[in-house]
């Protein structure tokens, strides 16, 4: 499991109000319509996924070749609509996190991957590690896998074991080094304080590098046995501050490819109002599209209403993210999903 460190306060600041994030290219889809596409796409990848853990765990032979079928898949749905995906992949319950978290770890790196302007192969690449990052967690005794509740130092020395554990079994199937290397190294931090090696800045490859964002941000949104999800939006500024923690270009190339407030983040707007995200903006991470669904004066539901921040004359505004954790509303994903 990521263990997140505390955050201190950086000057790092998130990417500014003109960096453009990803825009759909030809063959875009709608948001609604592609995420009814992404529902199925993560279903039947759930399944491979539970497979291909099962299969290690009885010791047989796991060849990465037979996943590139699915990340393709989920690559095409990157490119019609990278918001729909990430958000579908992101909603999974503690019962499937093990194996939707590989499901969504690979459409975030294949979404960073378009963003950093990768050529084919090498999102290829980062597509296929994403999916098996965590191949080693086959390995883990149950009990300590699935612990509701903080691991002892005990249990933490021995989930630490999960990433040789999972570049062992790629290395035996015959997987690409790249591949191996994002499993074994997605736990490294650029001030040398991840495992299982300790490595430094560019000792450790892009693709690790951005596997280690891509893990956090899906493991800290996600709803676990031991702890609530984080809000999208709260989780993009608290990782900003992790200083010495991500490659620092990676990390804003990763903020502009799912948004500073993305889809199903709660928000407070200038009028007052509570809103979900229901579309990121086409041409500034700031102004996405919303459903306004609450006053904050009245502390009533009001009206649903959809309001494109970033339409000519609109003169609304996010004042910032709100923690949903405050609220409790029930059935907040039934708003944008």
């Amino acid at each position: 499991r990521a263990q997140s460190p505390e955050p201190k306060i950086v000057s790092e600041a998130l990417p500014a109000p003109s960096s453009p994030p990803i825009k759909k290219t030809d063959g875009a889809s709608s948001m609604a319509s592609e995420v009814k596409r992404a529902k199925e796409i993560c279903l039947a990848a759930k399944g491979q996924v539970m497979t291909m853990f099962q299969d290690a765990r009885l010791g047989k032979a796991i060849d990465p070749e037979t996943t590139l079928p699915l990340v393709d898949e989920i690559s095409a749905s990157v490119q019609r609509n990278a918001a729909a995906i990430l958000s579908v992949a992101r909603l999974k319950s503690h019962d499937d996190y093990t194996y939707m978290h590989s499901v969504a770890v690979c459409a975030l790196m294949l979404a960073l991957a378009k963003q950093l302007d990768l050529d084919e192969e090498q999102t290829r690449l980062a597509g296929v590690g994403g999916l098996m990052h965590d191949l080693g967690k086959a390995f883990m005794p149950l009990e300590i896998l699935n612990k509701p509740g903080k691991l002892t130092d005990a249990e933490f020395a021995v989930m630490k074991t999960h990433p040789e554990a999972g570049a062992q079994v790629l290395r035996k199937g015959g997987a690409a080094v790249e591949v191996e290397d994002i499993a074994l190294h997605h736990h490294e931090k650029i001030n040398g304080k991840g495992y299982p090696h300790g490595l430094t800045g560019d000792d450790i490859s892009l693709l690790a590098r951005m596997g280690a964002v891509c893990d956090v941000y899906d493991a800290v949104t996600s709803l676990r046995s031991y702890k609530s999800p984080w809000d999208p939006a709260h989780t993009m500024r608290e990782m900003a501050r992790w200083e010495g923690h991500f490659d620092k270009r990676v990390f804003n190339a990763f903020v502009k490819s799912v948004g500073i407030y993305p889809v199903g983040s709660l928000v407070r707007l200038a009028s007052k109002r509570l809103a979900v995200v229901i579309e990121p903006g086409i041409d500034s991470l700031f102004t996405p599209k919303v459903r306004v669904f609450f006053s904050l004066r009245s502390k009533e539901p009001v009206p649903l209403t959809i309001v494109d921040l970033a339409a000519p004359g609109c003169k609304e505004s996010i004042a910032g993210p709100e923690d949903p954790e405050k609220w409790r509303f029930p059935h907040l994903d039934s708003l944008w999903i």
